[in-house]
C-alpha cells in the first residue's frame, strides 16, 4: 500500500466513527423505543398510545409507569365533597445512565355524588394548566370572591397564582375525552387557563377507590 492509500485510511476511520455514534443517537431522538427490525407492522387508530407493532422503528411509544396503587376507602367519602389529597409517582424512561425520570403528580380525590347515591368522584390533578402553579380546593363556597369569582354555590377548585378557577361538577369541551369517553370535568369558570386541569383513570372496586392511571399530557 501506497504511503498516499495508507494516509487516506487512517484519515477516515475517525470520520466513519464518528458517523457511526451520529447514527445511534438520530435514531434514538426519531423514534425512542428503537429497537431491531424485526417488526415493521403499524396501525394507528385514534392518538398515538393506542399504536399497535412490536419493536422496531414503529414500536409502542415509552409510557409512564405508575410506583405503586393509590387506593382509599370509600369510608374516606362519607358524603358529597369529601376529599382526599395524594401524590401519584410515576417513572418515564430516559436514555440516560439513570435509565428513568420519576416525577411526582399532587391530586385530589372529591365525592361528587349524594349519600344513597353511587359513588361518583373528580380525580384531578393540582397542577394548573395555565402555568403549572399549584392549585386549591375550596370546600366553603364563599371562598371563592378571594378568587374574583363571588356568588358561588357549591365547591370549586381555584389557583392561587393567576385566580383560574374550575367547576368539579361542569364538563367543558376541549377536542379530547377523558378516560370514561366524555368531555373532562372542571370547566374553567373564571380566570386565564385555558382548560380543565389533567384528570386520572380511577375505578371503585367493591369498598376502595383505585387510582389507576395518569392522564397524558404537559401542563396545558
Amino acid at each position: 500500500m501506497e504511503r498516499r492509500d495508507f494516509l487516506k485510511v487512517l484519515i477516515s476511520i475517525p470520520v466513519l466513527g464518528g458517523l457511526l455514534l451520529f447514527v445511534s443517537p438520530l435514531f434514538r431522538y426519531l423514534r425512542p423505543t428503537t429497537g431491531p427490525l424485526s417488526d415493521i407492522r403499524f396501525n394507528v387508530k385514534g392518538n398515538p398510545t393506542e399504536w399497535t407493532g412490536e419493536k422496531g422503528l414503529v414500536g409502542p411509544p415509552d409510557l409512564p409507569e405508575k410506583e405503586r396503587d393509590i387506593v382509599f376507602n370509600l369510608s374516606d367519602f362519607k358524603k358529597q365533597w369529601d376529599f382526599q389529597t395524594f401524590t401519584f409517582a410515576q417513572r418515564s424512561k430516559e436514555y440516560t445512565f439513570r435509565h428513568f425520570q420519576s416525577t411526582s403528580i399532587p391530586a385530589y380525590a372529591v365525592r361528587l355524588s349524594k349519600e344513597g347515591e353511587a359513588p361518583d368522584f373528580i380525580v384531578i390533578s393540582r397542577i394548573c394548566p395555565h402555568m403549572g402553579c399549584v392549585f386549591n380546593f375550596l370546600p366553603d363556597p364563599a371562598e371563592a370572591a378571594a378568587y374574583n369569582y363571588p356568588g358561588a354555590t357549591h365547591p370549586l377548585f381555584a389557583c392561587p397564582c393567576h385566580l383560574s378557577v374550575y367547576d368539579p361538577l361542569q364538563r367543558q369541551s376541549i377536542g379530547t375525552k377523558d378516560f370514561t369517553g366524555q368531555d373532562p370535568r372542571g370547566k374553567v369558570v373564571s380566570g386565564p387557563a385555558p382548560r380543565p386541569p389533567r384528570g386520572f383513570e380511577w375505578k371503585v372496586d367493591g369498598d376502595k377507590l383505585v387510582i389507576v392511571s395518569a392522564e397524558l399530557g404537559g401542563i396545558s
